[in-house]
């Protein structure tokens, strides 16, 4: 076999040294020059097939073919050479048969992974909660040495901590209130003294509780029989303010009184009317006159040197 495929190089044939099975089906080229070639066409590229022969691949130019011979069969040398090479068949895996209505037009649905075989994200950590407020709490704030005050005719103005009231005529300012009581700013009254009304402040170290009311506090220490007659909220100059009427004994008398209280900033500010049983009926008008007229000017200081 060897000799059948020794020809020369004018034949232009390029055999490769890679060793390669001859394949099943087999072309046989006569060239020119009479030497055959047996083979299976590749590929063609610049007028050259490309045989697959077993001994490698060779190129026969185009033009130096006299003929073609196509078999169907494997040649008879290169048949005991594939047989022993060829590896034995695999068994094919038996085919699964299809789920009742699936093809083309009903695809076979596909299944979803189960849940463990799903990965679930970790949640991020909450970042931790910030530590709560301190609670606000009264602040021991004395009064300044002197209040800058003045009256525009029914009008009391105080500059100190700029806000303003009605002062009902024969009405007069009681001085050294402030001094006397430590918390109290101004207070106003009657010449007899038998209705007084007073404001006072009390700064806290955040947002002022008004629940949390020192001036009822004062209230049950100085009167006798102290009793609460009512609690309301209502709105007095724009803001949320707590009332609460009561009465009480001092020195044998019996006083009615209200008190209000409001907030601006951290400053409570609270508003004090007290009147006598007798007199009551006819200053409890006057009182909530009074009351209602209150408002602030700016922005008090919330302490005040």
């Amino acid at each position: 076999m060897a000799r059948r495929f020794q020809f020369g190089l004018p034949v232009a044939l390029l055999v490769c040294a890679t060793a390669a099975v001859a394949p099943a089906r087999a072309e046989e080229f006569t060239l020119e020059s009479g030497q055959k070639i047996v083979g299976t066409v590749v590929g063609y590229e610049n007028g050259m097939f490309k045989v697959e022969t077993e001994f490698g691949y060779a190129l026969v130019r185009k033009d130096r073919i006299r003929s073609i011979t196509f078999s169907t069969g494997p040649s008879k040398e290169a048949t005991p050479k594939r047989a022993a090479e060829k590896e034995p068949p695999k068994a094919a895996k038996p085919a699964t048969p299809a789920p009742e209505g699936s093809g083309p037009l009903n695809p076979t649905p596909v299944q979803p992974p189960p849940e463990s075989a799903l990965a679930k994200p970790t949640p991020p950590a909450a970042p931790p909660k910030p530590p709560p407020p301190p609670a606000s709490r009264p602040v021991d704030t004395p009064l300044p040495a002197k209040i800058e005050e003045h009256l525009d005719g029914t009008t009391y103005i105080n500059d100190t901590f700029q806000f303003a009231m009605y002062k009902p005529p024969g009405w007069k300012i009681h001085e050294g209130v402030s001094r006397e009581t430590g918390r109290a700013i101004v207070a106003i009254g009657t010449e007899d003294e038998r209705t007084v009304l007073f404001v006072e402040r009390q700064v806290w170290s955040g947002a002022p509780d008004l629940k949390r009311d020192a001036v009822e506090v004062n209230l049950r220490r100085t009167y006798e029989d102290y009793r609460v007659l009512g609690q309301s909220s209502l709105q007095l100059d724009g803001r949320p303010a707590l009332r609460r009427d009561f009465t009480g004994v001092l020195e044998g008398t019996e006083w009615h009184g209200v008190s209000v209280r409001l907030a601006q900033g951290n400053t409570a500010f609270g508003i004090i009317g007290l009147t006598s049983s007798d007199m009551f009926e006819f200053q409890q008008a006057v009182l909530d006159k009074i009351i209602r007229s209150f408002h602030f000017l700016s922005v008090p200081p919330a302490t005040a040197h």
